[in-house]
């Protein structure tokens, strides 16, 4: 595996982390879940945690040097600017509880995989510049 191809991996499990430790982040505090219906921005809140949460796994991740820092950060908030096209700040708590329980839709999956796919193509496009 390239280092690039290895990158573009951890990005995608680092996408899938901040999700749940974002949510997590917001429920444990007793923070009220988001509340915005449309498509567009997250509280400002959730995107940072979500934001801060990817670009700490993908720093930490096994083979990631201080070179690569500048990939993982540009990847995880254009990641984060695609997950909110896909799912409002309430959804993303639904999608959250639901993964706890193990019981999500079929609907969560999708926007998950879609959200997952999204953040792998933000990497790849920063990995090509």
């Amino acid at each position: 595996m390239t280092g690039r191809t290895r990158l573009l991996a951890i990005f995608g499990g680092s996408a899938a982390i901040a999700l749940i430790a974002g949510v997590a982040i917001t429920l444990q505090r007793g923070q009220d879940a988001p509340t915005s219906g449309e498509r567009g921005r997250w509280p400002a809140q959730e995107r940072t945690e979500f934001v801060d949460s990817c670009v700490k796994s993908c720093r930490a991740a096994p083979g990631v040097t201080p070179v690569q820092y500048p990939l993982c950060d540009q990847a995880c908030k254009c990641g984060a600017d695609e997950a909110e096209k896909i799912v409002t700040g309430q959804e993303l708590v639904e999608i959250y509880k639901a993964m706890q329980s193990g019981k999500p839709t079929k609907v969560q999956n999708d926007k998950l995989e879609r959200m997952k796919a999204a953040g792998l193509a933000c990497a790849a496009q920063g990995v090509r510049r």
